[in-house]
């Protein structure tokens, strides 16, 4: 059972980015070496008057729109901002979509065209494209899909309403008879479930789907909500349980997931990813992913 810390203090406002070498004893509060970054949070969204996925059927009817804006009102604006997209979750597949925005927030339209031409090939079956902005402040560039590390932490990504990057997924439609029955644990960044464990899902109706966490004393069953549509996923914050069981003291479990391009259902490969909040009575642990596949 992985250790965890919880956090009580609230996300105010995102923002500085501390590089350093390394601390000695003697050192003030900010020692003269380090660098701060002024980076402001932006949020990255599908907009809902447009396509909410790419439909393999009809190709040519997508129209994904998506909206790029800072994530506190009244923040500064970077210098500047090149709009990207990454292809498959592959952080070495990223293509500039339109480079050197300098005014937000931004509003685009998207086609399959646009993709195709982009990436040089058809876009296919389980493709996903996700849309994000490098931001450039002073002579730094902050790239919203790095080959080493994080583009955003935790911390962001669990403030309310923000989105990380936009995607748009070439699906098959959702198959709520696909989500029943046993599922196994692929992993879980919270360290509740293990690899290779079954969960149990159960059919609510055609949209809504459940699971229990047995880690927790008097269980409840979580609800998740789909939206077919885009084969995104979401959870209402609800009590899970009374108490975490590797930690008593940690009372009134709840979970909570936006349904944002982080969690989504993949019926091609029987899967749910969750991007899933996790707060008790004492505070919140944050956001961490938790992947079931049926066998």
């Amino acid at each position: 059972m992985k250790i965890r810390k919880i956090s009580i203090l609230s996300a105010l406002s995102l923002g500085l980015v501390i590089a350093f070498a390394g601390c000695k004893k003697d050192d003030g509060a900010v020692r003269s070496n380090v660098t701060i970054n002024d980076v402001p949070a932006i949020s990255t969204a599908v907009d809902a008057s447009g396509s909410q996925a790419i439909d393999l059927l009809n190709l040519s009817a997508f129209s994904g729109k998506f909206n790029v804006g800072l994530y506190f009102p009244g923040a500064v604006n970077p210098d500047k901002v090149d709009i990207v997209v990454r292809k498959n979750g592959s952080n070495t597949n990223v293509k500039v979509y339109k480079a050197a925005v300098t005014t937000l927030p931004a509003s685009y339209t998207v086609t399959t065209t646009d993709l195709q031409t982009l990436f040089g090939a058809a876009v296919t079956l389980g493709d996903t494209y996700d849309f994000a902005p490098d931001i450039y402040v002073g002579t730094k560039k902050f790239e919203a899909f790095p080959a080493v590390g994080a583009g955003s932490g935790a911390g962001p990504i669990a403030m309310p309403g923000y989105s990380e990057f936009a995607r748009f997924a070439a699906i098959c439609a959702y198959d709520p008879t696909i989500y029943v029955g046993n599922f196994t644990v692929v992993s879980d960044g919270f360290g509740d479930f293990s690899p290779g464990e079954i969960v149990p899902i159960t059919k609510i109706d055609a949209t809504h789907i459940s699971f229990i966490d047995p880690y927790v004393t008097s269980p409840l069953p979580i609800v998740i909500a789909v939206n077919p549509l885009n084969n995104q996923l979401s959870i209402t914050k609800q009590k899970i349980g009374n108490a975490f069981v590797w930690a008593l003291n940690y009372t009134n479990p709840n979970m909570a997931m936006a349904a944002t391009a982080s969690s989504f259902a993949s019926p091609c490969s029987k899967t749910l990813t969750m991007s899933i909040t996790y707060t008790v009575d004492q505070g919140s642990f944050g956001a961490y992913t938790l992947i079931l596949k049926k066998p």
